[in-house]
C-alpha cells in the first residue's frame, strides 16, 4: 500500500507539472495569437487615417499616473496547493557521550485557500502605446486542511503580491483602448498555525507557529481602458499568474531545499501554482 501510495503520488505530481507547462504553452500562444490580431488592426487605423490626409493623434501620448483597484485573487487553481500536500524535513540521529539524539521535525502544511477579493494600489508611466507598471496587491482568505478521518481544519490565511508588468496599448487613436501585458510577480502567502515541530522519537508536538511561503511567477494578461480625459480613466483586467515558491518560512525556519514533499524523500524542493486574478478600479494622472 505504501508502495502504491507512493507511485500515486509521483504519478500526480508529474500530472500536475505536465498540466501546468500545457496551460503556458496554451497561454503564450494566445497571447501571440492576440498581439498579432491586435497589432494588425493598429496599423490599419493608422493607415486608415494617413489616407484620409489626418494627421495622426494618439488619445494619450505620455502620462504617469497612481490608481486603486479592487481584485478577486488565488494563489492556485489546479496545482500544488490543494489542501493535502505537506513539507517534511528529514531528522537526523547524532551521538554525544554514547546518548543517541533524534532531531526535531518540521511539518509546513500547503493549503487550499478560497478565492477572495481584495485591494490593490498601483503606479505607472505611459509613453505612447506602451506603459510600465507597479502594483501592491492584498487579499485575505480561509485556508483549508484536509486530514485522514477525514477531519477539516481551516484557518485565515493573507496573499499579498508585488507586480511588475509591462502593457501594449491598441487602438490608440481611441479613448477606449485594449491592452496586453506580461511581467512578474512577488508573491508570498502568511498561513495561521500552519506549522508544526514534532519530537520523532516520541511522535510528540512540540510547538507550531505561522508560516510564509513565498516565490516568483510569470504575469500574462488582457484589459481594457477607457479614458475619460487625459486625467482619468477606468480599468479592468485579467491575468494568469504562474509562480515557482522557493521558500518557506515556519515554525524553526528550515530552507526550502532541506523539506521534502509531500512525503516523498525524492522531492525536495519543488512547489508551484497557478491562478487567475481579476481586477477592476480607476487611474488618476499625475503628470
Amino acid at each position: 500500500m505504501a508502495c502504491l501510495r507512493e507511485t500515486q503520488d509521483r504519478g500526480m505530481a508529474q500530472r500536475m507539472k505536465f498540466n501546468n507547462a500545457g496551460l503556458l504553452a496554451v497561454a503564450l500562444i494566445l497571447l501571440t495569437g492576440l498581439v498579432r490580431v491586435a497589432w494588425a488592426d493598429d496599423e490599419n487605423d493608422t493607415e486608415a487615417v494617413e489616407t484620409a490626409g489626418a494627421k495622426q493623434s494618439d488619445f494619450i501620448k505620455s502620462r504617469t499616473y497612481i490608481g486603486g483597484i479592487g481584485i478577486s485573487s488565488t494563489i492556485d487553481q489546479w496545482g500544488d496547493f490543494n489542501g493535502v500536500n505537506r513539507f517534511t524535513s528529514a531528522s537526523a540521529t547524532t551521538v554525544s557521550g554514547g546518548v543517541s539524539y533524534v532531531s526535531d521535525t518540521e511539518v509546513d502544511l500547503i493549503p487550499t485557500i478560497q478565492r477572495n477579493f481584495g485591494f490593490g494600489a498601483l503606479v505607472g508611466h505611459r509613453e505612447g502605446p506602451w506603459a510600465v507598471e507597479v502594483s501592491y496587491w492584498r487579499s485575505d482568505h480561509t485556508a483549508t486542511f484536509y486530514f485522514s478521518g477525514p477531519a477539516t481544519f481551516t484557518t485565515p490565511a493573507r496573499l499579498e503580491t508585488i507586480n511588475l508588468d509591462f502593457k501594449r496599448y491598441f487602438f490608440t487613436l481611441l479613448p477606449t483602448q485594449p491592452f496586453i501585458s506580461f511581467g512578474f510577480s512577488f508573491p508570498w502567502l502568511w498561513v495561521r498555525q500552519g506549522s508544526y515541530l514534532f519530537d520523532p522519537s516520541v511522535t510528540t508536538q512540540l510547538g507550531s507557529n505561522d508560516e510564509t511561503i513565498s516565490g516568483i511567477g510569470f504575469n500574462v494578461g488582457t484589459g481594457l481602458e477607457i479614458y475619460l480625459g487625459d486625467g482619468f480613466s477606468l480599468i479592468g483586467g485579467a491575468y494568469e499568474t504562474w509562480t515557482s515558491f522557493d521558500q518557506i518560512n515556519g515554525v524553526s525556519k528550515i530552507p526550502l531545499t532541506q523539506l521534502y514533499f509531500d512525503n516523498n524523500p525524492s522531492n525536495i524542493g519543488s512547489l508551484a501554482g497557478n491562478g487567475l486574478n481579476l481586477y477592476v478600479g480607476t487611474t488618476i494622472a499625475i503628470e
